[in-house]
């Protein structure tokens, strides 16, 4: 065998073995039990299998029909991780929300960033919607949002400065703090009033997994600990959707979710909090939706999600470098 050979054959080999991956981490081949780190880098696997694809139609060769067949199969995984630009419904009409994880508006100064609740306010002034939820929002380095006559903030611990906040241009009412058990993570419900109907909103902060750029599979960081780690985290969560779902049970209006949910769409976690409900960014997103800043892949971990009875009119994932998530925001309305 030439050295063309061995090199086209071992990465076909590779490749195959990184499709069989693909097909497990989506849960098209359903094993009976989950691989937490497998479904952590299943955008990882589909941009290297789609390397590999373009790799092999430039050289002619059968093995890029064998990628169609396995992105046929699981297309509508795909659609998890990029929709082709759907155009938005222009329209006055609508009740417009955004989630945007704010990291304290940069009060440890992790941003080489003059002024960020500054620039967030002015941010938020442009875009204008009607309600804004906020995760890891601090009363002290917070913009005045004057703009916003009605505000809830709730710590995630006892007199802690860090917590989740609503604000609305709509009343608020009927507020409550949602506490996961063992976790200082949970969020805020309230219902808003607008358009003549009642709607329950929560606003939810999941365990995160605090991996940063230097925690990578390929990095000698990666052991056993972040293993048992990944893991752990994501018993977490699971618990925690659990939790929410028991929660979400007891309710009779129609519901808006924004969250962080600290992990992606082919999570166990994103599966269990999307159970009859709807994704607002596979409504009407665009592109890979990434809102994580995540070096090198798209990491989606931010979510808008809506009771079967709310309509998706618009969906956008602003691409704005004021902490380490970009917001994300969705005009609804009732259908």
């Amino acid at each position: 065998m030439d050295k063309k050979s061995f090199f086209l054959n071992s990465i076909l080999t590779i490749n195959i073995l990184l499709l069989l991956l693909q097909l497990i981490a989506m849960d098209i081949f359903n094993l009976g039990f989950n691989f937490p780190i497998l479904s952590l880098v299943t955008p990882v696997l589909c941009c290297i299998n789609l390397i590999l694809a373009f790799y092999w139609f430039l050289q002619f060769k059968w093995p890029f029909f064998l990628f169609l067949i396995v992105f046929a199969m699981s297309f509508e995984s795909w659609q998890l991780l990029y929709q082709f630009k759907s155009q938005g419904i222009t329209t006055s009409k609508g009740l417009t929300l955004m989630s945007y994880n704010v990291r304290s508006f940069n009060r440890y100064d992790w941003l080489d960033i003059k002024d960020i609740p500054s620039l967030i306010d002015d941010f938020i002034k442009k875009v204008n919607p009607d309600v804004v939820c906020f995760q890891e929002y601090t009363l002290e380095t917070a913009p005045l949002f004057q703009n916003y006559p009605y505000k809830i903030f709730r710590p995630y611990v006892p007199k802690g400065k860090i917590g989740s906040s609503i604000i609305s241009k709509y009343p608020l009412f009927n507020s409550k703090i949602i506490s996961f058990e063992a976790s200082s993570n949970g969020g805020i419900q309230s219902d808003i009033f607008w358009n003549q109907d009642t709607l329950r909103l929560y606003n939810l902060h999941f365990e995160s997994l605090r991996i940063n750029s230097k925690d990578t599979l390929l990095s000698s960081n990666y052991s056993e600990k972040f293993r048992s780690k990944v893991k752990n985290v994501f018993e977490t969560q699971k618990q925690q959707v659990y939790e929410f779902n028991l929660l979400s049970e007891k309710n009779k209006f129609p519901e808006i979710i924004c969250t962080d949910l600290n992990n992606n769409a082919f999570s166990e976690s994103y599966k269990n909090l999307s159970i009859n409900r709807i994704d607002a960014f596979n409504e009407k997103g665009s592109g890979f939706g990434s809102t994580y800043q995540f070096p090198f892949f798209p990491l989606r971990i931010d979510y808008i999600f809506i009771s079967p009875g709310i309509r998706v009119l618009d969906f956008v994932t602003h691409d704005i470098k004021l902490s380490d998530h970009n917001p994300i925001s969705a005009k609804l309305e009732l259908n």
